[in-house]
């Protein structure tokens, strides 16, 4: 089973790394990107005259409120394609941004030529599609979570699901295969970075979860099961 049948059977992780796409002829009609970490790629509401294909690094998709406060829908890794809206129902422009959390690594398509080649090219539409769904499915499972889960509860969660998609077993343990920050994390779940860190201090101090090599080990799953599920 996939990564993206796993997320899509089971739970959703709005971290999408390592996807299973391969995206051809795209890299061939495009232009490498070379960006530095937080340099922006698109903003909201711009005209969404490109598409991008993640070759290596990590891009932040969000939306912002009126009032400023930014919300992030996914982080975005190798395999991944961004500014993928408006490809079948004709919008003209971008209804999020995009920000590079990591140095990073692009290939820019024109829409037009993308459109071109989606005319006889039904495993590229395919995979469009497969991303547009996730991408959904991650929209709802932030919306129940935002509308129901404390902080502890969201947190709790998503280190699940991340174990879920990216984990493997070691021994009786499982582990988180990819590292992210306390910021990255604050930003998928809606909380501040302070919040986030003495949240996951705190479940290593209970013994939940420990860090190894940079990543996070799942010690009682069960708990934290309990933990990311269970209403106050």
């Amino acid at each position: 089973m996939t990564k993206i049948e796993s997320a899509n059977n089971s739970s959703v992780t709005s971290w999408l790394e390592s996807l299973p796409f391969h995206w051809h002829p795209l890299p061939q009609l495009g232009q490498k990107l070379v960006l530095k970490k937080h340099d922006f790629i698109f903003l909201e509401n711009q005209p969404n005259d490109f598409v991008y294909l993640v070759l290596n690094g990590r891009i932040r998709l969000y939306i912002t409120s009126l009032n400023g406060v930014e919300k992030t829908i996914a982080i975005i890794g190798k395999n991944g394609m961004i500014g993928e809206n408006g490809i079948f129902d004709n919008d003209t422009s971008y209804n999020h941004s995009a920000i590079t959390a990591s140095k990073a690594t692009l290939i820019r398509v024109d829409r037009k030529k993308l459109e071109e080649t989606l005319k006889s090219n039904f495993e590229l539409t395919r995979q469009i599609l497969l991303l547009v769904n996730l991408k959904m499915r991650i929209m709802s499972s932030q919306l129940l979570q935002l509308s129901s889960y404390s902080a502890i509860q969201r947190i709790s969660h998503t280190l699940l699901q991340l174990v879920d998609t990216y984990g493997f077993r070691k021994g009786e343990k499982e582990i988180i295969g990819i590292s992210f920050t306390h910021q990255e994390l604050a930003n998928l779940v809606s909380t501040s970075r302070v919040t986030t860190a003495n949240t996951l201090k705190n479940l290593e101090r209970s013994g939940v979860i420990s860090k190894q090599n940079g990543k996070y080990v799942i010690e009682d799953k069960t708990r934290l099961i309990s933990l990311g599920t269970n209403h106050n």
